[in-house]
């Protein structure tokens, strides 16, 4: 197997870190969707309690902020839950690619989004 040029190097290198990134992103975005659940499943208690007060004291206070109420009716526990069961981590695994060989083997000048 020959040895790979310049231009091959420079583009597995590349790769490599453009992978590494969206692996980093993706296991931050999950974390953040368990985090919101949480948030949204604290959100119903909270109201539960409230509910209650209202019902007790005979007042009515709002049981959601704006926010909590955005975040229940827009993107709910069972949403972000069946959107963290369609997929799983590194899903999107290459297993085998082509490694490129342009620019005549020559490695192409430095670039600021990819190095």
């Amino acid at each position: 197997m020959a040895s790979l040029t310049a231009y091959q190097q420079q583009f597995r290198r590349r790769m490599k870190r453009a992978i590494r990134l969206r692996a980093t992103a993706d296991r931050k975005a999950r974390g953040y969707t368990r985090k919101l659940m949480d948030a949204i499943g604290a959100g119903d208690d909270a109201a539960g309690v409230i509910n209650e007060l209202n019902r007790v004291y005979n007042v009515d206070l709002s049981t959601q902020t704006i926010l909590m109420h955005s975040l229940w009716e827009n993107s709910g526990q069972e949403v972000l839950l069946d959107k963290l069961n369609q997929s799983t981590p590194g899903e999107e695994v290459l297993l085998q690619v082509m490694i490129p060989d342009g620019n005549g083997g020559v490695a192409l000048p430095a670039n600021g989004v990819l190095d």
